[in-house]
């Protein structure tokens, strides 16, 4: 809450401020280059023409107005300079029959499959809503319709809603990019019997890619609190789900699909389902997964995985612990029906198949552990992990990533590990990585830590932080570097962020040398 009251101060100094402005209607295309841009009525970009925002614009619609796409819209913005959508006013946004306190979202529908793409870099999207009954309750920020040439990246979406699906996200026969995003806060469902799916994203009869992207406190009334996918193949790697909540599948929902492309990396902790599923629920679903980490989440049955309707996915190299229900059986898988045949193949899973709840089990559970798989604040591997090369010998077939999630080199020690993430000792370089030693102290971080190396050459040295998800969240450029042994202070980053017990990946770039680490703060 802090972040979002701090976001609407910043919008508000921006007004105070601005200079330049534009009130905008109808039809658009060109340049938009002003400090503030205030719709009063529904937006057309024309096909054959595009609308290009520039970075540091807000975009604030007064009403609940929409913008149709029809022909392209680039807005390419910055870290420090990103392109904001929100509405003037918020009152209403709460009541589901209403319009009042959004804005209509972007609209891709009828839009011809000859058009050029439509780019979105480092946006800022609040308060989209699709509301009523009708065909516009789906979609908060974006409704997209049999159109894939779209590509949102490091963007985030914050307080959302749709009557029926896709919170902030709503794709019907749309191969869409959705890559380094953050979804918070977006709602789908109503007060009736027409369930919500995908409380943040929906997908429906797509190939979509959703990669390094984060999910917190995303909920439906249906199917899949953070995301569902529906008739849909995608690919899906690099994601963290964290308090999302649904009536099944609190984080994710596969419904009615075979996938065959990669779904793997996914940490999945701390959410929650009323009756199914407090991490991934497979309904008519048989999706292929790797490298997951289902822990900390729960549920009425089946607080981690749950099973129905012919579902027969395979869950291979993965971490199912401490999931909870009103007892131990199904705490942390619950298969429903007897025709579901679900996978599981180097697994570390809890109480093993002794916990399992629902119909007997009928499916493939082999080479699997029941052992404490000590984690290290919950995330990687601790030292003393018996999930330290404890993944399938043969990776061949499971579309395993080159990188776990914190993009570190997936196979360090001749085997894959289970789990997210590979274990390494922290602050250390990669095995086989050519480079010069970086070293991180103290690790955990405080005002006094340093990252020291050796630069080959003197030159430009930029030290990068990314999250879990890859997202950039700190950046220093340091020039004329003499070679040498050199420490660079990170005191700047430690009072920019506070502690959260959570791995950060500190990269630094020295002319065609790259080294990484990981550290806690």
């Amino acid at each position: 809450m802090r972040k979002f009251l701090l976001g609407f101060m910043l919008l508000a100094t921006h007004f105070a401020f601005a200079q330049n402005n534009y009130n905008a209607c109808g039809s658009q295309s060109g340049l938009w280059d002003y400090d503030s841009v205030f719709v009063s009525c529904d937006i057309i970009v024309p096909a054959g023409e595009q609308l290009v925002i520039a970075p540091n614009t807000i975009v604030l619609f007064e009403g609940y107005f929409s913008i149709h796409v029809l022909g392209s819209v680039d807005a390419r913005a910055s870290y420090n300079q990103p392109v904001s959508f929100t509405i003037a006013d918020t009152s209403g946004f709460a009541d589901y029959h209403s319009t009042s306190g959004g804005w209509n979202g972007f609209r891709f529908e009828q839009t011809l499959p000859e058009s050029d793409s439509s780019i979105f870099e480092f946006c800022r999207f609040y308060y989209g809503k699709a509301a009523g009954d009708s065909a516009n309750g789906y979609g908060g920020a974006f409704r997209i319709d049999n159109f894939s040439k779209i590509r949102i990246e490091q963007c985030s979406f914050d307080h959302h809603y749709a009557f029926y699906r896709g919170g902030a996200v709503y794709a019907n026969k749309a191969d869409i990019l959705i890559r380094k995003c953050e979804f918070l806060n977006s709602f789908a469902g109503n007060d009736g019997m027409d369930y919500g799916y995908g409380g943040a994203v929906a997908f429906r009869a797509s190939l979509p890619e959703v990669s390094g992207s984060y999910f917190e406190a995303n909920s439906s009334t249906g199917v899949g609190g953070a995301l569902s996918f529906e008739f849909s193949d995608p690919k899906l790697v690099n994601c963290e789900f964290y308090q999302n909540y649904s009536a099944l599948g609190g984080a994710i929902g596969f419904i009615r699909a075979t996938p065959e492309r990669q779904v793997a990396n996914l940490l999945i902790h701390e959410n929650s389902s009323l009756f199914f599923g407090g991490g991934i629920a497979c309904l008519e679903a048989s999706p292929r997964m790797t490298n997951l980490t289902i822990i900390n989440n729960s549920s009425a049955m089946g607080g981690g995985y749950y099973c129905n309707e012919h579902a027969n996915p395979v869950l291979a190299n993965s971490i199912l612990w401490n999931n909870t229900t009103g007892d131990t059986l199904g705490s942390q898988v619950w298969i429903w029906d007897v025709y579901s045949e679900p996978e599981f193949l180097y697994c570390d899973i809890q109480g093993g198949l002794e916990w399992f709840g629902g119909s007997s089990f009928i499916g493939v559970y082999e080479n699997n552990l029941d052992v404490d798989p000590s984690l290290f604040e919950q995330f990687w591997l601790s030292d003393e992990s018996p999930c330290i090369n404890a993944g399938t010998p043969d990776t061949t077939g499971f579309l395993i990533p080159p990188t776990d999630l914190l993009g570190m080199e997936r196979i360090q020690y001749g085997r894959i590990d289970m789990g997210v993430m590979e274990y390494i000792m922290m602050g250390l370089p990669q095995q086989n990585q050519k480079t010069y030693a970086l070293a991180i102290f103290p690790n955990p971080l405080d005002f006094s830590s340093v990252c020291e190396t050796e630069i080959p050459l003197a030159g430009t040295v930029q030290i990068s932080i990314f999250d879990l998800n890859g997202r950039l969240v700190w950046q220093q450029t340091n020039e004329n570097v003499s070679a040498g042994i050199h420490r660079f202070s990170l005191e700047d980053f430690v009072r920019k962020h506070p502690k959260n017990n959570r791995p950060w990946l500190l990269k630094m770039t020295s002319g065609s040398h790259t080294q990484a680490a990981r550290m806690i703060h």
